[in-house]
């Protein structure tokens, strides 16, 4: 049989954590030994700071550069090509997560969330412009929350000015900072952008970034609502300057993927007053993604360029589609299988292309939450309890492995 093994998550083992290219390894190793056939793994979720590492294989050179860090120092990162196409276009793969300092406190003093900034993701970004016709950001968590006004402002090669002075300071933005908008946008005009996002979070509202910070920390509640007030009033500037900025051809709105979504032209000056301008101020705000990345999304899509989610371009690159084609049975490995899992982000997009295929899906998972019905739903058609620890996984693996034996299509 021909097994395809998609690692979803980490698994949080008593043992020990287990990373995702290490739980591929337990599990294909297992499976191996047990019954006969091959096994295909990947990587789909190689969990913090792993984007570069999901895609090594396929975008195999390594470009070393320096750039600020959100906390304003200068660090080394990398960024990865993909091989060149048969007109020598290539991709360029850059990570925010590399950018992020450790520790943060989440203050708003020196280095704390509130003065964190993306400028370093757009050094990076015009690098990569440089060497590739297209450059994709995974928006990931670089440790700023500033709806990536530092990225613009570097691709605008603005250096000073509240722009870089993170989040915090976006209330004082006025209609020349946000002019380095159409600056970035000239920048990139012969690139096209892509943001990976990890959610679908908007910029603004009780959902939003800002929102979504104040939930996962309530400890940051009072800075998150004047992130959000900051938040507002840049983007609100922003769009004002984009008005009537046409929008390129290649990155036109939606493409017919759940999720997937492209930047929305402000309306011509002149063209509808206080509610039209109110109207465009929500299309990039409310923007599936905009609020990813401590809203680096929303700056990403300001720069011209279009939001997709960053499973289905990991899955994309690394040619899911023809992998699960050629699978007997699809297994898919995750912490816990609940509600979130079952809905966003690997799992789902195994499911969806093998269930086009009619090649089942089964998921390891070291717990499960969601129920029998919920399973069919996601189309699952089966889910297994990995156990405790790394033993307990390598035999309830073994067994999964002897039940599964004859399913070949």
């Amino acid at each position: 049989m021909h097994l395809l093994l998609a690692a979803a998550d980490p698994l949080a083992l008593s043992d020990g954590n287990l990373p995702a290219e290490d739980v591929c390894a337990l599990v294909a190793e297992t499976w191996a030994a047990t019954v006969r056939g091959d096994v295909d793994p990947c990587v789909l979720n190689p969990g913090a700071a792993g984007f570069l590492r999901a895609l090594a294989a396929h975008a195999p050179e390594q470009v070393a550069v320096v750039a600020r860090g959100a906390a304003g120092d200068d660090v080394p990162v990398t960024f990865r090509l993909g091989h060149p196409s048969a007109t020598g276009a290539r991709t360029a793969y850059v990570e925010a997560a590399f950018l992020r300092p450790a520790p943060t406190d989440g203050s708003t003093a020196g280095g704390g969330l509130g003065t964190a900034t993306s400028y370093g993701v757009g050094q990076v970004v015009a690098l990569a412009a440089r060497r590739a016709s297209r450059v994709v950001v995974a928006t990931g968590d670089s440790g700023a929350h500033d709806a990536g006004a530092g990225m613009l402002a570097a691709l605008a090669g603005t250096g000073t000015g509240p722009l870089t002075r993170g989040g915090a300071a976006l209330g004082a933005t006025t209609a020349d900072d946000a002019a380095a908008a159409r600056r970035a946008r000239d920048a990139l005009r012969s690139v096209e952008l892509v943001g990976a996002v990890e959610s679908d979070l908007p910029l603004l509202g009780l959902h939003g970034a800002s929102g979504a910070l104040a939930v996962a920390r309530p400890a940051l509640a009072t800075l998150a609502q004047e992130l959000e007030r900051a938040h507002g009033h840049y983007a609100h500037e922003v769009t004002r300057a984009l008005d009537g900025t046409a929008r390129r051809d290649l990155l036109s709105g939606a493409s017919g993927r759940p999720g997937v979504s492209g930047p929305t032209a402000a309306p011509a000056p002149g063209g509808g007053g206080v509610a039209s301008r109110a109207a465009a101020d929500r299309a990039l705000t409310g923007l599936p993604g905009a609020g990813a990345g401590g809203g680096l999304g929303f700056g990403i899509a300001a720069a011209g360029g279009r939001l997709l989610p960053g499973t289905s371009l990991v899955a994309d690159v690394v040619g899911l589609g023809a992998r699960v084609e050629a699978a007997d049975v699809a297994v898919v490995v995750v912490d816990r299988l609940d509600a979130s899992t079952t809905h966003d982000g690997p799992l789902p997009e195994v499911a969806r292309r093998a269930g086009a295929l009619g090649v089942p899906v089964v998921v390891l998972a070291r717990e499960i939450l969601a129920g029998r019905r919920e399973q069919a739903a996601a189309g699952i058609s089966g889910a297994y309890e990995l156990g405790p620890d790394s033993d307990a996984a390598r035999a309830r693996v073994a067994r999964v492995a002897r039940t599964w034996a004859g399913s070949e299509r």
